[in-house]
This record gives structure tokens, C-alpha cells and sequence, in this order.
């Protein structure tokens, strides 16, 4: 199983997605970049409650040189991070207690992370999933597509609970770009989530 969102999700799902015939094919004609922003919620307090989860989440940071870290200075989400849980946006966080992190994570209110948001960028080209990383905020601002929402909102499509077809006619993720041409793909939208998300189990 693996931590959402980590490094190590992120390796696996490219792992699924390289394995996955049926993803391949439903999704050969599909190309396009996204750049999704997770709003940290209550289900994402809950859930950095835990060691675990923590250090699957400094992983996840830690993908970012510090020079692009930086970029969340300022922002709400740098103000969590810096001053309130104490860790650092121009260092390695290979050092950062996640016990500590934890224990101070447990004490915030939902009042405390409100307008928090981390990014993540993927670019899917004919059947393949050619990049997935984390990013700053202001960067791939000229990605095809803006995907967005809550966390635990998130956690239904990367669980493969929900696509993400449903989850926008919902309006629990709200979707921007050329929404013609994704309603045309929703195959391939249909198996992203039943045969890539899906087929990592998340913790």
C-alpha cells in the first residue's frame, strides 16, 4: 500500500500505468497536461495525524528542489508548513521528525489549514503517463487542463472509487480546459481510475 500523496505513489502509479493494457488502449488517442491542486480539508488533518502519513508527505515534498519549495513562501500552505509545523521550505526535509510533525499536525483546526493547497503536475500522451510530479505554486500554469479539489475529494479518484468524469459532473473536483474533448475520452478517464489509480491500494 502506499501513502497518498508520496513519492512512492507516484512511482507505483506510473508503475500501473506502464503495465495496464486496458488503460493503453482506452486512452491511445488522449494527450494533455494537468495540473491538479489538492485543498487540504479535514479528512487531510485526519489522515497527517500519523507518521506514516506524514513521511509519505515530506517524501512527496521532498521530490521539489528547495529553489522550488520556495515558492510556497507566503502562500497559505507555506505558512502551515513553516509556522505552525516547523518545517523548512529551503532545506532538505530528510531530517524532519515526522513523530513531531504529526503530533503538531494533530493539534490544527480545520480554521488552521483553510486555502491550503499543494500541486501536482501529469501529462498523459497516447495511453502513457509521460510525467508526474509535484510542483510549486505559479508553475505549468499553461497546462491543457486545471484539475482541482479537496483532498478527500481526491482520495475517491486515486482510491478508484470514483472517476474523475463523476466526481466533476458532482462538482466535488472542478475541472477547467477543453471540456468537449474530455467528454470524449471518458473511457479513458473511466480507466485511469479502475485500472491505474485502483490498482494501487493507498493507506
Amino acid at each position: 500500500m502506499a501513502i497518498y500523496p508520496s513519492k512512492q505513489w507516484i512511482i507505483e502509479v506510473l508503475k500501473a500505468a506502464e503495465r495496464s493494457e486496458a488503460y493503453k488502449e482506452a486512452a491511445k488517442d488522449w494527450e494533455g497536461d494537468f495540473l491538479c491542486r489538492i485543498e487540504a480539508d479535514e479528512e487531510f488533518l485526519r489522515d497527517m495525524s500519523r507518521k506514516e502519513a506524514v513521511a509519505g508527505y515530506l517524501s512527496f515534498l521532498d521530490m521539489m528542489p528547495p529553489e522550488q519549495r520556495r515558492k510556497y513562501k507566503g502562500t497559505p500552505m507555506g505558512d502551515v508548513l513553516e509556522k505552525k509545523l516547523g518545517i523548512p521550505l529551503d532545506a532538505s526535509l530528510n531530517d524532519v521528525d515526522a513523530n513531531e510533525i504529526s503530533s503538531r499536525m494533530s493539534k490544527l483546526s480545520a480554521e488552521d489549514i483553510k486555502g491550503s493547497a499543494v500541486y501536482f503536475w501529469i501529462d498523459f500522451w497516447h495511453g502513457s503517463i509521460r510525467n508526474m510530479i509535484p510542483v510549486a505554486p505559479g508553475e505549468h500554469g499553461d497546462a491543457a487542463f486545471k484539475l482541482s479539489g479537496r483532498y478527500g475529494s481526491w482520495k475517491l479518484l486515486v482510491s478508484g472509487q470514483q472517476d474523475a468524469v463523476k466526481l466533476t459532473m458532482t462538482r466535488k473536483l472542478k475541472l477547467e480546459g477543453n471540456m468537449a474533448y474530455m467528454m470524449r475520452r471518458v473511457r479513458a478517464a473511466a480507466a485511469l481510475g479502475k485500472d491505474v489509480f485502483a490498482a494501487v491500494p493507498i493507506d
